[in-house]
């Protein structure tokens, strides 16, 4: 093994022995009364059980600081870095100063749906493509997984006596399955449990604390396997990425309509060139005299007399006036020397670029060619791509434009302005993100989610994380047909949702599972929880990877997401896009997270029922 892969699994080997170490040490009975926080540190950590909004975003700053330190060139990440930061305050806050943190649940909840969103709505396109290629390897890790952590759970039973509540605990939390423990309580609650009564309440509280401690841990430690994992097996995640990249985007790579980069032009034979009318035979000759002997540059601009024109097409020119001329770089190369010579310090170089996208509508437009088109109004602008129901269409000057068409276009702001007409709507960048479709797509993917379909006396629902994936990733493809559709959402927005949603959702997780982690410690489960619990949570995930890897031949990208996915570990996932510096583990995530999800339910709600 690789000298990087055994120092990375030094660092997770740390992580867990300082766990058990900090919890045996700390391991004592509780007061009866607690006294009020002591010192200059319990102050401070009695202060912040005030002001949890201070705290949360402390701990939110200072695990993006800790995630960025390298040891031997390996970071641990924001994600496993603010959740470890999270979990260590709150039980030092709990064990030493009685300080018991407890933000609210709904703000967590609201956080995380919002980062589930933002994934869909980068990745729909690409998901598309990766169903296609990997589909049935993707629905094989997500039973694979799930299932093995189940039998490895079940069989624990014959090794350790494990007390009621623990299985589904167990389970639930090494998987980070939080249906699954929803699932698990409820069966508890609802009396069909073959646990004695008199044990149901010991039962409820085993479950409870076992799913916080390992829920915790475990997302941690996944955090930092996932980040490491493919240096261990000798692959390396970013150049996997860009391969899937290339490979999704074929020989074209115009980014389609409505996804983050569709409005980055790149290189375009597109320029502005400022030349002084020297050329008598112009003398004279108006603007629209220029622009007939020059069809497919555009005169943007006239230097006359001391003055700045956005020029008439009938302005006179004389010898000595500037004119500002854009249009391809070929074309102004072999028209400019008829003119005069180009002028370099200009006041009409200040012209700037438009890129836009205009939705086909005009019955007037529909049915000519490229060609007819260029003639008619392509004077001044440059047709970057042409799209139609998603995908991308070559361009010609045969290609007949159909309604529906989206045609991608960059010019002056006048000549763009020009066309609106013609065209139909346009689409054209924004800061803005329009709230209207953010709020009505979470609260529609929020009521996917809250279905419930009864099933062998059990009432199974997607749950919000998947309704909320289902309906951005159908957003998102939705708008590379028609990019109008939903208003802007700009790249930027959308990763900010995507990174606050999810530390955030981390940062409370582990702010309020101090007390949890205390009674798993004093109760006596630490032991056989830590251990189980270790033994469901990673070998799954690991033999799952060497299918991936050897069996399947999988996009190493791609299996980071289908692994995280498997483990419904949304951080784990998170992880797998910094280490990879690419979405691409997200198109293996959604799969794999719905399918281990929905089984993870129905196999904690079983073991609840079990003594």
């Amino acid at each position: 093994m690789r000298s990087h892969a055994r120092h990375a699994m030094l660092l997770v080997g740390t992580v867990v022995a300082g766990l058990a170490v900090i919890a045996y040490a700390q391991g004592q009975p509780a007061p009866q009364a607690p006294s009020p926080p002591q010192g200059p540190i319990g102050a401070v950590l009695g202060y912040m059980n005030k002001e949890p909004f201070i705290l949360m975003f402390l701990v939110i700053a200072a695990g993006y600081a800790l995630g960025a330190v390298k040891v031997k060139g390996i970071a641990m990440g924001s994600t496993a870095a603010t959740l470890l930061l999270a979990l260590v305050i709150s039980f030092w806050a709990f064990d030493r100063h009685h300080v018991q943190y407890a933000l609210p649940e709904f703000t967590s909840t609201v956080f995380f749906n919002l980062f589930i969103f933002a994934i869909g709505m980068k990745v729909g396109p690409q998901f598309l493509g990766g169903i296609h290629r990997e589909g049935k390897h993707l629905v094989i890790l997500a039973l694979f997984v799930p299932l093995f952590s189940t039998l490895l759970v079940y069989l624990s039973r014959y090794v350790f006596d494990l007390a009621p509540g623990l299985l589904a605990g167990i389970v639930s939390g090494a998987n980070t399955a939080t249906p699954g423990f929803g699932a698990a309580k409820a069966a508890l609650d609802s009396g069909a449990s073959a646990i004695p009564p008199e044990q149901l309440k010991e039962a409820t509280a085993n479950l409870t604390t076992s799913y916080a401690f390992l829920y915790c841990t475990s997302m941690v430690l996944f955090t930092v396997m996932m980040s490491v994992i493919p240096k261990a097996f000798g692959r390396d995640a970013v150049v996997d990425a860009k391969k899937m990249e290339k490979e999704m985007e074929g020989e074209d790579t115009t980014p389609l309509p409505g996804t983050a980069d569709s409005f980055i032009r790149g290189y375009m034979p597109l320029d502005l060139r400022v030349f002084r009318v020297e050329n008598p035979a112009l003398d004279g000759r108006t603007v629209a005299d220029l622009d007939h002997a020059h069809p497919r540059v555009a005169i943007e601009r006239v230097y006359q007399a001391g003055r700045v024109y956005n020029p008439p097409p009938d302005l006179v020119l004389h010898r000595g006036d500037e004119v500002a001329m854009l249009g391809p770089v070929s074309l102004l190369l072999a028209g400019g020397p008829h003119i005069g010579p180009e002028v370099d310090d200009s006041k009409l170089r200040n012209v700037r670029f438009d890129t836009v996208e205009f939705i086909v509508h005009n019955p007037n437009v529909v049915g000519k060619t490229l060609g007819e088109l260029a003639l008619r109004m392509g004077q001044g602008i440059y047709l970057n791509a042409m799209f139609r129901a998603g995908d991308h269409v070559p361009i010609s000057r045969d290609r007949v434009v159909r309604k529906g068409d989206v045609l991608r276009i960059t010019g002056s702001p006048r000549r763009v302005a020009a066309l609106r007409d013609d065209l139909g709507p346009e689409v054209k960048p924004s800061l803005s993100t329009d709230i209207i479709t953010l709020g009505l797509g979470l609260a529609a993917g929020a009521l996917l989610g809250a279905i419930t379909i009864p099933l062998f006396g059990i009432k199974f629902s997607l749950g919000s994380a998947v309704g909320l994936l289902i309906v951005s990733i159908g957003l998102s493809i939705l708008r590379t047909h028609n990019p109008a559709l939903g208003g802007p959402f700009p790249e930027s927005a959308r990763q900010l949702l995507e990174d606050i949603g999810l530390n955030v959702f981390i940062a409370i997780l582990g702010l309020n599972a101090g007390a949890g982690v205390a009674d798993a410690i004093r109760g006596g489960l630490l032991g056989p929880t830590l251990v189980v619990g270790a033994v469901a949570a990673f070998v799954p995930p690991i033999i799952g990877w060497a299918i991936g890897q050897y069996a399947f031949k999988m996009n190493t990208a791609v299996l980071m997401g289908a692994i995280s996915g498997a483990r419904c570990n949304s951080a784990g996932m998170r992880a797998s896009e910094e280490a990879a510096q690419s979405i691409v583990p997200a198109i293996g995530y959604p799969v794999t997270f719905a399918i281990s999800n929905l089984l993870l339910t129905l196999i904690a709600y079983l073991f609840a029922l079990m003594k």
